[in-house]
């Protein structure tokens, strides 16, 4: 729930100057992140055609269904974000969001990945594992939270491939012509933000 309402404030300062109605997910999983956005977003984005985009198809047709009611289109596209990054419908986006998907990359795949996100796109948020000694702490601290030995891998290896400081912006293409935020946000966190200037 936190994740969303993060989600939420960043999104509405980077769409303050117009209405977005096309939203993009990458590695949107369930669709369940998307499904919540939905209700919450509704009444101030109608009518939104969202796309959940994914290299597997784990999106149950009942969350379509929900998010459908709300008055917003649904599609999954089940393809390999760096097949999508090699054309698939090259047009661009008015939102593309991603969380807990871009520390998964390399530098250098991050780096074309940003490129191809920044080419089809008005706003680009992400919501990542904040690199910090606190997340650390905390990564091997779950365990205490009944998480069984896989998930507590994954918290500490996903802290480790976290982000800090500006070390996403400092990937992002022609910066000159984006308004870029790069922060913290809760206690783990880390957030980019890229608003285009013609948005």
């Amino acid at each position: 729930m936190a994740t969303l309402v993060i989600m939420q404030r960043a999104l509405n300062r980077g769409t303050a100057g117009f209405v977005p109605r096309t939203l993009l997910e990458l590695g949107a999983g369930d669709g369940s992140l998307m499904l919540r956005m939905a209700r919450k977003q509704t009444d101030c984005w109608p009518a939104m055609e969202v796309t959940l985009l994914d290299r597997l198809n784990l999106v149950e047709p009942q969350t379509l269904e929900e998010i459908h009611k709300l008055g917003w289109t649904p599609r999954v596209v089940t393809l390999d974000i760096f097949h999508w990054l090699e054309g698939y419908n090259n047009s661009r986006t008015d939102i593309v969001i991603a969380n807990l998907f871009m520390h998964h990359f390399s530098s250098k795949e991050l780096a074309r990945l940003l490129a191809g996100i920044a080419a089809r796109s008005q706003v680009f948020l992400c919501c990542e594992p904040r690199r910090s000694i606190l997340s650390l702490v905390g990564a091997h601290c779950i365990g205490l939270l009944g998480a069984g030995p896989v998930t507590r891998h994954d918290a500490v290896s996903s802290v480790h491939a976290g982000f800090r400081a500006q070390e996403l912006s400092e990937l992002w293409p022609n910066p000159q012509n984006w308004v870029l935020h790069e922060y913290s946000a809760g206690l783990f966190t880390h957030c980019f933000l890229a608003i285009w200037k013609g948005a």
